[in-house]
């Protein structure tokens, strides 16, 4: 938990990622976005000020740190769930955003996850994500 918290701190007031920046470049009509693993926030703020309605999954409560940086009508388009990935429950969605949060999922549970995130897009679908890497 320690390290988690400091995560946390280090990463309040971090930008989206690149790869979520350049896909709102690519002027997509904005629909229903789930962000796993989401962390403070980040991509979820930046899709939400970009017209997305966005469910924000993360294994810690970290609701209250994202709702803090939303407008009031933006939080129309906010909703959250501590989920794991092992048992999380997705609603249908036009985007995945998972960066770096997918390599966090027991690999016992690997191909149920992947099911359910295939399962869970609607006919227009996108998936951003960025994994770990080795330099």
């Amino acid at each position: 938990m320690k390290y988690i918290n400091k995560y946390y701190k280090n990463t309040k007031n971090a930008l989206p990622h690149q790869s979520v920046k350049q896909f709102i470049e690519m002027n997509v009509t904005p629909g229903k976005a789930v962000d796993l693993g989401c962390g403070t926030g980040r991509d979820t703020i930046y899709l939400i000020k970009n017209g997305w309605n966005v469910v924000s999954i993360d294994k810690e409560n970290t609701e209250k740190i994202i709702s803090d940086k939303l407008e009031k009508e933006e939080m129309n388009r906010f909703s959250f769930s501590s989920q794991s990935f092992e048992d999380v429950i997705l609603q249908k969605n036009n985007l995945i955003v998972a960066n770096f949060s997918i390599p966090l999922c027991n690999k016992a549970y690997f191909n149920e996850f992947k099911s359910k995130m295939i399962n869970s897009f609607s006919e227009e679908r996108i998936f951003c994500r960025k994994l770990f890497w080795n330099k």
